[in-house]
């Protein structure tokens, strides 16, 4: 196993930036970025909100190839992968976070948004990054022009539109694990100044996994990714714009592989809750090696969509239509405890469980904006959208060595309607100062139904054997939720460099449905299940089912204070802000000793924290950037029967929030040096550290503090007409892990980041 050390990889960026700034004493400037935060074309220094945006080129030489690539840019946003298929991802920032990509049923309280078309599930979100323009991701609540499920913030990927100026790129990648990756754009006008069109793909493969199988021999972290989008803009009129955008992407990986950690009994956690305090847990083979059996883990998805954004100018008044479908069908299995169960080492009272998901999902959306001035001092805009999402989910349970019949088979619908209307103004009291309000009204109408069979499924308190009297469950559940959500700001421009601005938002995110909690049971039963090697005989638990019930609703109240400015002659951005963020209802994934994964409202948080986004150019060509995100959650009132017979004494006012590090940062530059005969050499470096974090509301597994040095080096053309890279992500080849899922009796595992990987891409432009 790697020492981890901060030191060396700190020493060898310094190294690196030193080299930089001895290169030349040329003079530069920051770029300035333009983004649509508030919906509207601005600057980034002039958005008085906490937004972190990347332009293409930052894309690149931050290495950001995909959606969970973006959270370590980011400060106090998490981003990864975790049970489901390799797709799917987790999300969590500010304290707020969901667990179970994987469900239909499972909204993440971070808004994704492709070309501000919201994407509410992330069991397939986390594909290659396409031709795209900009990344914006706004922190904090967004309730007002974003509504929907932006409690903590919102992810907005814009990709190129084509225009008048014509482009063709292509790419050739060849990295390590026999992974091969082929872009290409073509985009420009079809009829000059009235039509335009374009047309990006990718297909990105990889051929030899990272990971080891001690069980098949075989290698895991396969990956077979394909997708397209094409679009057509229509610009002849100053008073009429529209673009038509369609997409599609089929994915193939070898799904999610955990690490199994031993002993199965304890979490590998110091939590003092335990007295006396367990053992650390241990990988049970390598660090990378999973034992599940094969064809167990796997995942696949197939998505495609369309969207038509429409915009109608009347002179001063912009009317949009922001008009979109998409279908997406995943599917998914894996071995729960890696295969753990199955190996020698696992006391043998202990067992796995192997879940397979087949499910689709269609989304169909509507907005209309309506935006304006009246004079030189006030700005506004209402708007109203409509949501629909219809999908179905089947999912199925196996206990090794327990039956060779599906322990559970449990076939969910369900059906969301959401409405929504808001409006936002902001009137500028004088030229330097400006205040803003605005109101949102929300409200989701659910319908969730589940027919469950199974040994895992009953519905009565009579269960005198299971496997001989397989029992069913069946429920259908109807519910709706309404909220106000508001925002109240001011701003004030100390100098035309320098920003300042407070504002005070609130949040909500709808209640839902419990799903794949193994069944729908629906009282206080007991379930025996008999061991395959005794003793014991069987294994006894009190299964709380939770399949067939409501969480309630999560909101947040958050203040916010930032400072946004250029400073030295525009070669140093400094974006600070501070929040506090108190949430009332907090929903989390509770993992509890009865085999469940329930969403529950655990109780009342506050998360309070301070941000800080740099950005440095020193001399030409050279471009310093850093972030740091410092965070705290202190619980209020925790919910002692919640999830169903308590947190087992775990819950107590100290606990932490999961995935909520006490600080993470991250450093780095870029430089370009030019050569002779119209070439350039450019290289850069960068750090990514990570505080220690527990990984679910228990905290009962804890992830160790982490390093991750990352770079690359390459040479091209002045003009940018070609370029060979070569780029590597950990470069010091440091064992470390993200995730982890520790419930006792069947799973302790952990999810590893990868190894040293690295690209070597050759890139034409004209």
């Amino acid at each position: 196993m790697q020492t981890r050390s901060f030191s060396t990889p700190a020493a060898s960026v310094l190294a690196g930036l030193a080299l930089a700034l001895g290169a030349g004493p040329a003079a530069a400037e920051v770029d300035e970025i333009l983004v649509t935060a508030q919906r509207r074309e601005e600057s980034l220094q002039d958005v008085p909100v906490a937004v972190s945006a990347f332009t293409a080129d930052q894309i690149t030489v931050r290495q950001i190839d995909v959606v969970k690539d973006i959270g370590q840019n980011v400060p106090n946003l998490q981003t990864y992968t975790v049970t489901a298929g390799a797709e799917a991802i987790q999300i969590h920032s500010r304290g707020a976070s969901v667990q179970n990509p994987g469900f239909n049923l499972s909204e993440s309280p971070v808004g994704i948004y492709v070309d501000d078309i919201y994407y509410g599930r992330l069991a397939s979100v986390n594909l290659d990054l396409l031709d795209v323009e900009r990344i914006e991701v706004l922190r904090g609540p967004q309730g007002t022009l974003y509504g929907r499920n932006t409690i903590a913030g919102a992810v907005k990927i814009v990709t190129r539109t084509p225009g008048d100026e014509s482009w063709l790129t292509g790419s050739i990648g060849i990295g390590n694990y026999e992974t091969t990756k082929i872009g290409v754009s073509l985009g420009g006008p079809i009829e000059e100044g009235s039509l335009a069109g374009s047309i990006a793909a990718v297909y990105d493969k990889r051929n030899k996994g990272w990971m080891d199988n001690g069980t098949t021999g075989e290698e895991p972290g396969e990956y077979d990714n394909k997708a397209a989008r094409a679009k057509l803009h229509w610009y002849g009129t100053d008073s009429f714009d529209a673009t038509l955008t369609a997409w599609v992407a089929d994915v193939e990986n070898d799904g999610y592989n955990g690490i199994p950690y031993v002993p199965f009994d304890n979490t590998g956690s110091p939590n003092p809750n335990f007295d006396p305090a367990p053992a650390n847990s241990a990988p049970q083979g390598g660090f990378y090696e999973t034992f599940s059996a094969a064809g167990v883990n796997y995942g696949e998805s197939q998505q495609g969509g369309a969207n038509l954004h429409l915009s109608f100018d009347f002179g001063g008044v912009t009317l949009r239509s922001i008009s979109s479908f998409a279908s997406v069908d995943t599917k998914f299995g894996f071995d729960l405890a890696g295969g753990g169960a199955d190996f020698g080492p696992v006391p043998a009272a202990q067992f796995g469980l192997r879940i397979r998901s087949d499910s689709n999902f269609d989304q169909i959306s509507q907005e209309l904006q309506l935006l304006g001035t009246f004079g030189d001092s006030l700005l506004w805009q209402v708007g109203g959208y409509y949501l629909n999402e219809d999908g179905q989910q089947q999912f199925s349970g196996t206990v090794p060595g327990i039956s060779t019949t599906p322990a559970f088979n449990e076939a969910i619908d369900n059906q969301t309607d959401s409405y929504a209307a808001y409006g936002e103004v902001t009137y500028k009291v004088t030229d330097a100062f400006s205040l803003t309000g605005g109101l949102r009204w929300t409200k989701d109408e659910k319908e969730y139904s589940d027919d469950c069979v199974g040994i895992f499924c009953k519905d009565d308190s009579d269960l005198p054997d299971l496997l001989a009297d397989p029992g069913d469950g069946q429920v259908s559940l109807k519910d709706d939720w309404d909220e106000v959500t508001f925002k109240l700001g001011a701003d004030y421009q100390l100098t035309d460099d320098q920003l300042i601005y407070a504002s005070y938002a609130s949040g909500f995110q709808a209640g839902g449905f419990r799903t794949l909690c193994f069944g729908n049971l629906t009282s206080d039963q007991q379930l025996e299940v008999p061991n395959p090697t005794p003793p014991p005989d069987t294994i006894t638990t009190d299964y709380k089912g939770c399949g067939g019930s409501t969480f309630d609703p999560q909101t947040v109240d958050s203040f916010e204070l930032g400072w946004k400015s250029d400073l030295a002659d525009n070669t140093l951005r400094l974006n600070v802000a501070a929040f506090y963020a108190m949430y009332q209802d907090i929903q989390q994934i509770v993992i509890n000793s009865d085999f469940g994964f329930p969403i529950e409202n655990i109780g009342d948080v506050d998360v309070y924290g301070l941000e800080l986004e740099v950005t440095w150019t020193p001399i030409s060509d050279l471009n310093v950037y850093a972030n740091l995100g410092i965070q705290e959650s202190n619980f209020g009132t925790v919910d002692p029967n919640s999830p169903p017979g308590g947190f087992n004494g775990l819950a107590t006012p100290t606990d932490e929030l999961p995935s909520n590090p006490n600080w993470q940062a991250k450093v780095g530059f870029d430089y370009t040096v030019p050569l002779q005969n119209g070439l350039e050499f450019f290289y850069g470096l960068d750090i990514f550290h990570s505080d220690s974090y527990f990984t679910e509301a228990r905290n009962l597994v804890e992830i160790d503090d982490y390093t991750r040095l990352n770079g690359f080096l390459g040479i091209g053309a002045d003009d940018r007409q070609w370029q060979a890279m070569l780029a590597v992500k950990n470069i010091t080849d440091e064992e470390d892990n993200v995730s982890g899922i520790f419930a006792n009796g069947f799973t302790n595992v952990r999810t590893p980041l990868p190894p040293t990987e690295y690209m070597l891409t050759f890139k034409v432009n004209y």
